[in-house]
């Protein structure tokens, strides 16, 4: 072997195995993957006291989903029929102020859209602080959503945590903005800042 291509190999070597390293070692993997989030009737599931005093944390503001086309697959009901109705005909910001609804009800065959157990909505910053730690705290799945837009159904899960952000919907105009750390640097800018829940 010529010593420019030793040399050149030699350079590379560690960027070789860097994809290994950088997803750790396979012992990590495994115990990653065997990590289960908590689900209602296991042990790890909060109590009744625990969601209580969450409930009390975000000020009366947790929530229990439920579609309102449960049972439409059963039977045409009145919930069902108003539902649909409000779909086509009146509302069109339905799906977003309905926290069990997402754009997209499932794919056939492959996975279904269901509400999560419980929703935080959410009004301010420590109401998310205190639904994250709640999640962190009892090993719950977490999953957000702000107007409703989830064609894959990932804002709402069974058995999770949905934070509920809809309501944080301020869009608040600066005409002189001074990013963190510049007053004196630059001259201010207009910005804007919009909340997680605006449309």
């Amino acid at each position: 072997m010529r010593r420019r291509a030793l040399l050149k190999l030699a350079a590379f070597a560690p960027l070789l195995t860097w994809p290994l390293h950088a997803r750790g070692s396979s012992a990590e993997r495994s115990r990653r993957r065997t990590i289960s989030r908590a689900r209602p009737g296991t042990p790890g599931w909060a109590s009744s006291r625990d969601w209580a005093q969450l409930d009390r944390d975000v000020g009366g503001r947790l929530l229990k989903p439920v579609s309102p086309f449960l049972g439409c697959s059963e039977a045409a009901d009145l919930r069902c029929a108003t539902a649909l109705r409000e779909l086509r005909q009146h509302n069109p910001y339905y799906i977003g102020d309905e926290p069990a609804l997402t754009q997209a009800s499932g794919w056939v065959g492959a996975w279904s859209c269901q509400p999560s157990s419980y929703a935080v909505a959410a009004g301010s910053t420590s109401d998310v602080v205190s639904a994250v730690n709640f999640a962190r705290t009892h090993n719950l799945r977490l999953v957000i959503t702000g107007g409703g837009h989830g064609y894959q159904g990932t804002s709402n899960a069974p058995d999770s945590l949905l934070i509920w952000t809809r309501w944080m919907n301020a869009v608040t105009l600066h005409d002189d903005f001074v990013p963190q750390g510049c007053r004196g640097k630059q001259a201010p800018p207009p910005a804007v800042s919009v909340g997680a829940g605006a449309l």
